[in-house]
């Protein structure tokens, strides 16, 4: 949720457009031969957004896009906005192509923290060439039986682990106002207990299991003194999601429609709502990633049957033969204070609209299924190669064409 991380970021707005841009041109600038567009990870990242990259209009996880009112003024052509929405509207949004580059969404649950730069004073401006890891077992805890673990490591200008001391430590979140809670501190040893891989290795864990109310976003700030005299602060995050929305089954069933994979997952819901849910594709014999399927809609309480869409296009362009490992399903339930529904009540939904505040997290995790499901065989030749075809594409390649004959 790949990264990310994934799953939630917030509408791109008017103020960043120039940001935008510049991620925009990062990503797609260069040259536009077929062969380029879909090689290098740069690509990658790009052919797997699910909402349009020329469009920084479209809200979305993605986060980047540029429109044709602004693009020229950054060297960014109508035509070559038209030729990368083409390139892009190969396939449909909810189904989008992926390799093993691709590593917030082949590895959903982890996410890599930078190493943290010390300093002898919080005024200096240089570093004194230590540096300390703080890094989570994964990117979240979900669950009411799950525990996050912590790892601590601290290195010299050799990159020579140190012994580093814990002076004192403290847990706690920030709502969506940032105000902070105090949470359960954590234990924490280097013994080769209670997570902690090999005892006396300068590596410190940290264990940690929320409660029902450590919902959202969590810190976790150490003090610690480490080489000659040395202190620090040092500060790791994660999203900690203790309740069970939704339960991700192991029950699978597979079908094709009009040339595409169709799969059809298992979810126990326990609380209704609207839920964004995501999967993976992989063949089975060298396990490369082929594609990425999202479902967003209202699931009720009790056993729903979810459709993940792996387009034929796909498949085809890809070329594999089955059979096909589906993995890590997951998401969440969608809690945000405004109801989609109210868009189109009129007055009354303005109304709901202005009114709605609250300073709950904006989703809350379901269980994945983090094992494989594996497909019946399948030859390349039973997929569809026709291009995903719809209203809305029609009606943005007309935009972009009406915007290269200004």
């Amino acid at each position: 949720m790949a990264n990310n991380q994934g799953l939630n970021r917030n509408l791109i707005l008017g103020g960043v457009a120039v940001l935008v841009l510049l991620i925009a041109v990062f990503y797609f600038l260069g040259p536009k031969s077929k062969s380029n567009v879909k090689s290098g990870k740069n690509a990658d990242s790009g052919m797997s957004k699910t909402t349009d990259p020329t469009d920084n209009t479209k809200s979305g996880k993605d986060g980047t896009g540029v429109s044709g009112d602004t693009a020229s003024e950054y060297g960014v052509t109508p035509e070559f906005l038209l030729e990368q929405y083409k390139e892009w509207a190969q396939y449909p949004p909810n189904s989008r192509p992926i390799t093993n580059n691709n590593h917030d969404l082949v590895q959903p649950f982890f996410v890599m923290e930078s190493p943290l730069e010390l300093v002898d004073d919080p005024k200096d401006k240089e570093v004194n060439g230590y540096r300390c890891h703080f890094q989570p077992k994964t990117w979240a805890v979900i669950g009411p039986n799950a525990e996050m673990f912590i790892k601590l490591e601290c290195r010299d200008k050799t990159n020579q682990p140190v012994p580093v001391k814990i002076t004192d430590h403290k847990m706690f979140r920030e709502d969506m106002d940032a105000k902070k809670y105090s949470a359960l501190r954590a234990d924490f040893n280097d013994d080769g207990r209670d997570g902690d891989e090999v005892a006396k290795d300068n590596i410190i864990t940290f264990k940690w299991k929320p409660l029902k109310t450590d919902w959202g976003q969590m810190t976790l700030e150490a003090d610690i003194a480490y080489g000659q005299g040395k202190k620090a602060k040092v500060t790791s995050t994660f999203f900690s999601s203790p309740n069970k929305p939704a339960e991700v089954t192991n029950v699978f069933r597979e079908s094709t429609n009009d040339g595409s994979l169709i799969i059809h997952a298992t979810v126990n819901v326990l609380k209704a709502g609207n839920y964004h849910l995501e999967a993976n594709l992989k063949e089975a014999k060298e396990k490369n990633y082929i594609a990425y399927s999202t479902f967003d809609g209202s699931l009720k309480s009790g056993t729903n049957e979810v459709e993940f869409l792996f387009f034929g296009k796909i498949l085809k362009d890809k070329g594999y033969d089955g059979p096909y490992i589906v993995t890590d399903v997951r998401g969440h339930r969608v809690n945000l204070a405004v109801d989609p529904a109210w868009f189109s009540q009129g007055e009354e939904g303005l109304k709901k609209i202005q009114a709605a505040k609250t300073t709950e997290p904006d989703k809350e995790l379901v269980l994945p299924f983090t094992d494989e499901y594996k497909t019946k065989p399948y030859q390349i030749s039973v997929f569809s190669n026709k291009e995903w075809a719809s209203a809305d594409k029609e009606n943005r390649i007309k935009e972009l064409q009406a915007l290269s004959q200004k």
